[in-house]
């Protein structure tokens, strides 16, 4: 009797700490789409990652730091090399480190860039 109350008892603090498990974890569902950058006082806002290069004929020419940033334009153009859903697109800014303009890569910004303007 004991020895079945024990197996009992183990099969239910198995499946509440299941239950437990599977109801405080939260997985992102990978097909979600980012949320999109969001007009702003002369430009788009965009949550990207930070201390990022800014480009400019292949040059580093300045350093976002901090997200989210301003942006004015995004560019369709020669391979990026950051893969993402736009390998070919650049985002217009300005740097936070040096005020020069470039561009960065779309793969560092973390907002979905279609909303932005071309260039």
């Amino acid at each position: 009797m004991k020895q079945v109350a024990r197996k009992s008892l183990a099969a239910m603090a198995l499946a509440v700490g299941l239950i437990g498990l599977s109801a405080g974890t939260a997985v992102a569902d990978p097909t979600a789409a980012a949320q999109g950058c969001w007009r702003s006082y002369k430009g788009w806002r965009c949550d990207n990652n930070r201390d990022i290069r800014v480009e400019w004929a292949g040059k580093e020419v300045g350093r976002l730091l901090t997200s989210p940033s301003w942006f004015k334009c995004r560019y369709e153009g020669d391979p990026t090399g950051g893969g993402g859903p736009h390998p070919n697109r650049w985002i217009y800014t300005q740097a936070d480190t040096t005020a020069n303009w470039g561009f960065v890569k779309d793969s560092d910004v973390i907002s979905e860039t279609n909303t932005l303007p071309t260039c």
